[in-house]
């Protein structure tokens, strides 16, 4: 009994302290039913609320005898005012024997001006707001150094989850080792060079930094984010705030990768389709000369809108999730079937092609969805809610791709929200420069019709008029 191996025994048996600590190793979990990962990632974030969860996504296959794992690691971004409750149901890593880590922002990802946010964008020492850069680096440590997942890592992103995704990777390294971002409608900023809190806050690649592999596709008429860059709605009007133009925001990233071609090759009459049209187009731009193992590659979507629509696809792929999956694979070397991400049954959840506002026939279920959160309580004249009739847009289908709508009310608006209630201060009609917003605020039925002297139309200008979600 007085054998040092047997005292440290009998000290770690008898001591509480011993007794609390729990010994953490990567389990799976079955498909659907996601761990959730150490609270004290929550717990300790900087900017975090009870709202905070990180859920990890294990396949069986991914699982190593000695609890380890050398399989890729996704991170899935949720777009602002998501949620990451769909990706354990949609996101398809257990067919693609990858691991998938659903974080949940807060009301969207701190990656620019927001309403919620206590400090100035420029106030890199703030230690109230989401610190991302911080948080994803924590995420990271706990998956490498606790739990033994050693793959690859890699971000994929819609909107407002594409823009942290370009966030993080643009900050790559020890703490950020990212290999590869899939990038769904959004690009570069082109200003401010940095924003939010923290160190790892750089809005653009370094120079020298890693390589970093990048799939990025946008669509041609996107009116959230303007493929050809400039201001944008969501950063709440703050002129500071600019985005590259989509290519030369691939440019960049060909440039930060010592991709040696200036000019991309470029494939046309790729097919796009959707369940609505099948005969879409886009323009496929692979940059060449890259390293081995690096790959940059664009896809512009012609007259897609902020969402490509329900199950998506480019020439027969689909780009939620069969597409990022393939691009990784490419990266990891192998050569490898992609199993389709699970969707819905035929005719289990579509748009219906009839539907549209009380106020405007432009207000289909497409319109809905470049802002499900204001506009999916619109009605048309017969009562039908876009709830109901947009289950896509409005992500009440099981599966679909799209960002999860938070119904629920928040006390303060998005920036895309805010957008929608606003009335130009200048406009006035043709016939008359009394007749504002105001004027037209109270007969919109009619009114909202009304053309300036230029053309613009109220319902363009007078979204407060004219915008289904206010007037409720």
């Amino acid at each position: 009994l007085q054998t040092p191996q047997l005292y440290l025994l009998l000290t770690i048996l008898l001591n509480p302290w011993y007794a609390n600590v729990s010994v953490q190793a990567l389990t799976s979990n079955a498909k659907e039913s996601p761990q959730i990962l150490n609270t004290d990632i929550c717990s300790t974030a900087q900017g975090r609320t009870s709202t905070c969860e990180v859920e990890l996504d294990v396949p069986a296959s991914c699982v190593k005898t000695d609890a380890t794992s050398d399989c890729p690691i996704v991170f899935f971004f949720h777009g602002a005012g998501g949620t990451n409750d769909w990706f354990a149901k949609t996101s398809g890593v257990h067919e693609a024997n990858m691991i998938g880590v659903y974080p949940q922002g807060e009301n969207g990802w701190n990656t620019g001006p927001k309403d919620s946010n206590v400090c100035q964008w420029d106030d890199f020492s703030c230690t109230e707001d989401p610190d991302e850069g911080a948080f994803i680096a924590a995420i990271i440590k706990e998956l490498r150094e606790e739990l033994g997942a050693n793959g690859n890592i890699y971000l994929n992103g819609n909107s407002n989850g594409a823009a942290l995704s370009m966030r993080i990777a643009s900050n790559a390294g020890a703490d950020l080792p990212i290999r590869g971002i899939i990038t769904k409608v959004t690009q570069l900023l082109a200003s401010p060079p940095r924003s939010g809190p923290g160190v790892l806050n750089y809005n653009q690649p370094e120079s020298g930094g890693p390589k970093i592999s990048v799939l990025n596709i946008m669509g041609t008429e996107d009116k959230v984010i303007p493929y050809e860059g400039g201001s944008s709605s969501v950063f709440g009007q703050d002129a500071n705030f600019q985005l590259m133009a989509a290519l030369e925001s691939m440019a960049m990233w060909a440039l930060h990768n010592d991709c040696s071609e200036d000019v991309p090759e470029i494939t046309t009459g790729v097919v796009y389709s959707n369940t609505v049209d099948a005969n879409g187009e886009a323009t496929f731009y692979s940059y060449q000369g890259c390293p081995e193992g690096v790959i940059v590659e664009h896809y512009a979507l012609h007259g897609a809108g902020h969402t490509f629509g329900q199950k998506a696809a480019l020439d027969g792929v689909e780009i939620d999730y069969a597409m990022a999956f393939e691009f990784i694979n490419r990266l990891e070397g192998a050569d490898l079937p992609v199993t389709p991400s699970p969707v819905a049954s035929p005719g289990a959840c579509e748009d219906d092609p009839t539907w549209h506002g009380k106020f405007n026939a432009e207000h289909t279920c497409d319109y809905v969805a470049e802002s499900p959160s204001s506009r999916c309580s619109w009605e048309n004249t017969d009562g039908d809610k876009a709830s109901e009739a947009c289950k896509v847009a409005c992500d009440e289908c099981d599966t679909g791709g799209r960002d999860p709508v938070v119904t629920t009310s928040s006390p303060t608006a998005s920036p895309i929200e805010n957008l929608y209630c606003e009335d130009d201060p200048s406009w006035s009609g043709k016939m008359n420069a009394a007749h504002d917003c105001d004027f037209v605020a109270l007969d919109p039925l009619v009114r909202c019709n009304w053309e300036s002297s230029d053309g613009l139309k109220a319902m363009d200008a007078c979204e407060k008029a004219c915008g289904e979600d206010c007037l409720l």
